[in-house]
C-alpha cells in the first residue's frame, strides 16, 4: 500500500479539526477527504473506496460509534480510528466490543497523528494480507511472514513440494523445521497420504522397532507385530526431527531403505517395500559429526537431496508483528474470546532477542493472553514477562535532548515550509533566518522547500526516503511500518 494511493476520510464536525488533520496528513502524501456531517460520511462511504476512516466520537445526529457500528455491520474493509476528548472508558469499551481499537485523544500533536495512522494501516496491511495468504492458497502456509526471507521460503516449499527428492531441514530450535515440513507435505502429490513426524532424540533402545516394525516375538514384551513409522507412512512422508540423535547401526538401515526402499521388521526376514519420502531436521552441524565419525557421510548425502537453512527470528523481526497477530487470532478462535495488543508492546517483542526463536515467541503471546483477563495486551506486562528492565528504554539525557531537538525543528521547518508553500522568499520572513542559515539547517533536517510547492503531489511525496535524518515519523514508528 504506498502512501500516495492510501485514501483516508476524516469525519468530524469541528472544521479547526478537520483543517488540522487534513493538513497534517496530506503533507504525509496521503490522499484526504473531509466531511463535517456523520449522515454525509455514510454517502461518501457507499461511493468512495477509502482504506482509514477518522471518526469524532461525539457529533450530531449520529455518533462516531453509531458510524463505525454500521461500518462493521456493513462488512467495509476500512480501518477506523476514533478520535476523542477525555477517555470515557464506557465509550471505549464499546468501540472494543465492535472491534475497534484505534484511539487518538484530543489534544495531540502531529506526531502522534502520523504514528496512530501509520499504527492503523499497517495494521490492516498486515490482516489482509493474512487474508490473501489464505485466499490464494487452498491449503494455507504454516511459514507467517513479509520478509524476504519468508516469501522465499515458501517459493522453496512450492518448488520442492514437486518433487520426490528427500529434504534436509536445518537452522536454530524453535524456528519452524516441523511447520516447513508439513507445508511441504501439503503442497506435494502426496497430500492425501499420512505425515508423521518423529523426534529421534526420544527413540530410544528401540528404536529399530520403532522406525521399522517388529513381529510379534521378536523380543520381551513384543506382544504383536507393529508396522512401525516407515511401514505408516507408506505413500506419505517421514519427518525425522534431530536426525543427528538417530544411533549409527540404524543410520545404517535407513540409509538402505533411502537407496531401495526396502527393509525388514525387527524379528522378521521378510523383505517389505514402502513408498516414504523423508524430510529430515536438525539444529546440530551434521558434516561436523561426520568428521568425527558420529554420523555416516554417505547417509548425510543421502538425506540432502535439497536443503532448506531456517533463520533465527532475531535475524527477520518484520514478520514478528504478523506472527503476533496471527497467533492472537489463533489463540482467540479456540478460547472464544477478543484479545488486542498495544503497538509499544509489539515494538517491545520486536526488540526481544528471541533465543527460543518463533516457539518462543508463540508461548509468549500465548501467557500475555493469559495473563489478560480484560483481553488488552499492554507494555507494562509485555516487558513483565520479557523480563526488561524499563529503564532500559530511557536514554541519556544528551541524546535525548538531541533528538527532542531535532523533532522540534523538524516539526517547525516542515510548518513553515507548508505555509510558505515552498517560497523561499516567505520562508525567509516567517523565520527571521538568513537565507543560508535556513538552507543549512532543511539541509541537514532532509527536507527541501521545492517537496512543499503547489506542484508538488503524492506521487513526489512517495520519493521522499524515510530515514532517521529526514523523517519525524523515525523515531516513533517501528521500522517494519515504514520499510514494506
Amino acid at each position: 500500500m504506498n502512501i500516495g494511493d492510501t485514501r483516508i476520510l476524516v469525519v468530524d464536525d469541528d472544521p479547526e479539526i478537520l483543517d488540522i488533520v487534513s493538513s497534517t496528513l496530506s503533507i504525509c502524501g496521503y490522499h484526504i477527504e473531509t466531511c463535517d456531517s456523520s449522515r454525509k460520511s455514510l454517502l461518501m462511504l457507499n461511493r468512495k473506496d477509502f482504506d482509514l476512516v477518522l471518526l469524532d466520537i461525539i457529533m450530531p445526529e449520529m455518533d462516531g460509534i453509531q458510524i463505525a457500528s454500521h461500518m462493521k455491520n456493513n462488512l467495509f474493509n476500512q480501518e477506523i480510528i476514533i478520535i476523542t476528548g477525555e477517555p470515557d472508558q464506557k465509550k471505549i469499551d464499546a468501540c472494543r466490543e465492535i472491534g475497534i481499537y484505534n484511539f487518538l485523544f484530543k489534544p495531540f500533536s502531529a506526531q502522534q497523528l502520523e504514528y496512530t495512522v501509520y499504527a492503523a494501516l499497517y495494521s490492516k496491511r498486515m490482516r489482509d494480507r493474512l487474508k490473501e495468504q489464505i485466499k490464494d492458497n487452498p491449503k494455507s502456509f504454516r511459514i507467517i511472514g513479509i520478509s524476504k526471507w519468508a516469501r522465499h521460503l515458501r517459493d522453496q516449499v512450492r518448488t520442492i513440494a514437486k518433487s520426490e527428492l528427500p529434504v534436509l531441514i536445518t537452522g536454530e530450535t524453535g524456528t519452524g523445521k516441523e511447520l516447513i515440513a508439513k507445508d511441504i507435505h501439503d503442497h506435494s502429490q502426496r497430500k492425501d497420504k499420512p505425515f508423521l513426524p518423529i523426534n529421534c532424540a526420544t527413540l530410544g533402545s528401540l528404536a529399530e522397532s520403532e522406525l521399522f516394525g517388529h513381529v510379534a516375538g521378536a523380543f520381551t514384551g513384543a506382544t504383536r507385530t507393529t508396522r512401525g513409522y516407515i511401514g505408516s507412512a507408506d505413500g506419505g512422508t517421514l519427518f525425522l526431527d534431530e536426525i543427528g540423535e538417530l544411533p549409527l547401526p540404524l543410520q545404517a538401515k535407513l540409509l538402505r531403505f533411502l537407496d531401495s526402499g526396502e527393509y525388514l521388521r525387527v524379528g522378521d526376514s521378510k523383505i517389505r517395500t514402502a513408498d516414504v519420502r523423508i524430510i529430515s531436521a536438525t539444529n546440530r552441524d551434521l558434516l561436523s559429526l561426520c568428521k568425527k565419525g558420529e554420523f555416516r557421510e554417505d547417509l548425510y548425502y543421502r538425506i540432502t537431496g535439497v536443503k532448506i537453512n531456517t533463520l533465527p527470528l532475531r535475524e527477520h523481526t518484520e514478520d514478528i508483528p504478523m506472527l503476533v497477530w496471527h497467533f492472537i487470532e489463533k489463540l482467540a478462535e479456540k478460547q472464544g474470546r477478543t484479545f488486542t495488543i498495544s503497538g509499544d508492546a509489539i515494538v517491545a517483542l520486536k526488540d526481544y532477542d528471541w533465543p527460543g526463536n518463533v516457539r518462543q515467541l508463540k508461548h509468549t503471546i500465548f501467557l500475555l493472553c493469559e495473563q489478560a483477563p480484560d483481553g488488552q495486551i499492554d507494555l507494562p506486562s509485555t516487558l513483565s514477562l520479557l523480563e526488561f528492565s524499563p529503564d532500559s528504554f530511557i536514554e541519556p539525557y544528551q541524546k535525548a535532548k538531541e533528538k527532542a531537538i531535532k523533532d522540534f525543528e523538524l516539526k517547525y521547518f516542515s510548518q513553515v515550509l507548508a505555509c510558505s508553500k515552498g517560497s523561499l522568499k516567505r520562508a525567509l520572513e516567517l523565520t527571521s533566518l538568513h537565507k543560508k542559515n535556513f538552507y543549512t539547517k532543511i539541509k541537514a533536517l532532509g527536507l527541501s522547500n521545492k517537496q512543499y510547492s503547489p506542484k508538488w503531489n503524492a506521487k513526489n511525496a512517495m520519493m521522499w526516503k524515510y530515514n532517521p535524518a529526514a523523517s519525524p515519523k523515525a523515531s516513533k514508528i517501528p521500522s517494519a511500518m515504514i520499510s514494506h
